[in-house]
């Protein structure tokens, strides 16, 4: 299924939103996390407080200690948010499936 804006909005409202106020919480900037992790620019780390893109598995240990958070805090967001994509892709499918359906009945109705 295609990845929308929802998925986004989504991984920003649970990951990114968690990652930025830790961030934050440490007085790290995201060009100070992006060279810490050794990343050519901060846009990676910006991608990912945006929702664009998530933090990669091998960059997550280093990311929690750079953020000085548990693993399990932050293995507890990226699962919360799993869940919740989960729930969104169920709607979605849900609502393919019924349109399509309808569609169907629609047809056999005018006798296509």
């Amino acid at each position: 299924m295609k990845e929308g804006r929802e998925e986004q909005e989504l991984r920003q409202k649970t990951v990114g939103r968690f990652i930025k106020n830790e961030r934050e919480r440490n007085g790290l900037t995201q060009s100070e996390v992006a060279k810490k992790l050794a990343y050519s620019s901060a846009q990676f780390i910006s991608n990912w407080e945006r929702g664009v893109a998530l933090p990669p598995m091998d960059q997550l240990p280093r990311l929690a200690l750079l953020l000085e958070i548990s693993p399990r805090v932050l293995l507890d967001t990226l699962f919360r948010y799993q869940e919740e994509l989960l729930k969104l892709q169920k709607r979605q499918l849900t609502l393919v499936f019924r349109s399509a359906m309808g569609e169907a009945a629609r047809r056999r109705t005018m006798g296509e």
